[in-house]
């Protein structure tokens, strides 16, 4: 079970409840009968060094303590547990109680300087205001509770609200799922008007592409006609995911429940999370899925009126492609899905380059 409850946790709870319930005959009574002790017995300091005993012993840092009150100013960590899957932040679920607003799960997400991704210090503050204004919009993401203050001790800091839900499908499920990420990217980059001051423009592919193609055949007829020079057709810069894949997507049934993990939002071309999706859904459920994906993904756009042109989606797929394939190793895969992963990696990297030089 993600969140447990041990005996210290309880019994601080009860104290924490005895000592703002203390100091009238009935709820004197109420606290004997719930096994406290008499009234008068244990003072607020001791309640708080228990509180801060059972933090110590369940490894909540300051900065995990500080979100907590920052989420519920007389909260106390009573569960907490690592997630799995994030590679270039720790994501902590904690249980949180207060005794005035009862029990609340939340997610603290943190970036230490041990991350293989060097997004600076207002990495936290761009998630969280992109979620604020993403959340007041309608759109399916944890609604942000808390930002770290000016001088976080271990690295930028948020907190969220839990959410319910995998992002694991089921082969009867890909379909559904497939169209589901469509609507909602379809919506993302329909988006106008978003004000986020962290947010910055994504770097140009056909400038960075070149030190990141493999040294083979392929990456060099590809570096020969970057060199030459390329036609190009941008789309209008919207704002970006940057790292959109089912990974980050998160399903409770049916019901496309949230999109998480926004450190690497960005203003730039829609082609740029349009290329992410693919090679990931390729890699996933193949690319049959990756086909229907981009096809819903595409209708949804004209539908509504959003102005798309996929001339420089081969560009896109390489770029988004040679990355993953530099920066894998670090994801921390099992050595089978890594190796899976780069040989579907590869082969998309491939038709991608041979679509562009096609073109060219």
């Amino acid at each position: 079970m993600l969140f447990t409850f041990d005996y210290l946790a309880i019994y601080v709870s009860l104290i924490s409840a005895y000592i703002s319930l203390s100091g009238t005959k009935s709820s004197n009574a109420k606290m004997v009968a719930a096994g406290c002790p008499p009234p008068g017995r244990v003072s607020k300091a001791v309640a708080g060094q228990l509180a801060e005993l059972y933090a110590h012993l369940v490894g909540a840092s300051r900065d995990i303590i500080d979100a907590a009150r920052s989420v519920m100013p007389d909260a106390k960590v009573v569960g907490m547990e690592r997630m799995t899957g994030g590679s270039s932040a720790k994501v902590t679920a904690l249980a949180l109680f207060s005794p005035s607003l009862g029990q609340r799960r939340v997610v603290f997400r943190q970036h230490t300087p041990d991350g293989f991704k060097d997004h600076g210090t207002s990495v936290a503050a761009k998630e969280f205001g992109v979620l604020r204004q993403l959340h007041s919009r309608g759109f399916e993401v944890p609604k942000p509770l808390a930002l770290h203050g000016p001088a976080p001790q271990d690295g930028p800091w948020l907190a969220m609200e839990w959410v319910e839900g995998t992002t694991a499908r089921a082969d009867a499920q890909v379909d559904a799922a497939v169209e589901a990420m469509a609507h909602f990217l379809s919506r993302l980059h329909g988006l106008a008007d978003i004000h986020v001051p962290e947010l910055t423009a994504l770097e140009d592919p056909a400038q960075v592409l070149d030190a990141h193609l493999p040294a083979d055949r392929t990456g060099g007829a590809v570096a020969a006609a970057l060199r030459r020079g390329i036609d190009r057709r941008a789309n209008s810069s919207v704002l970006l995911h940057g790292d959109y894949w089912p990974g980050n997507v998160m399903f409770d049934g049916a019901r496309l429940a949230a999109v998480v993990d926004w450190e690497d939002a960005a203003m730039g071309d829609p082609l740029a999370d349009l290329a992410c999706a693919r090679v990931e859904i390729c890699c996933a459920f193949g690319l049959p899925a990756a086909e229907r994906f981009t096809d819903a993904y595409v209708a949804h756009m004209h539908s509504a009126g959003n102005a798309l042109d996929l001339f420089d989606l081969p560009l896109w797929e390489m770029y988004v492609s040679a990355t993953a394939l530099g920066s894998m190793h670090l994801w921390g895969l099992a050595a089978d899905d890594e190796n899976t992963r780069r040989r579907h990696t590869r082969s998309f990297l491939e038709r991608a380059a041979n679509e562009f030089l096609a073109c060219r």
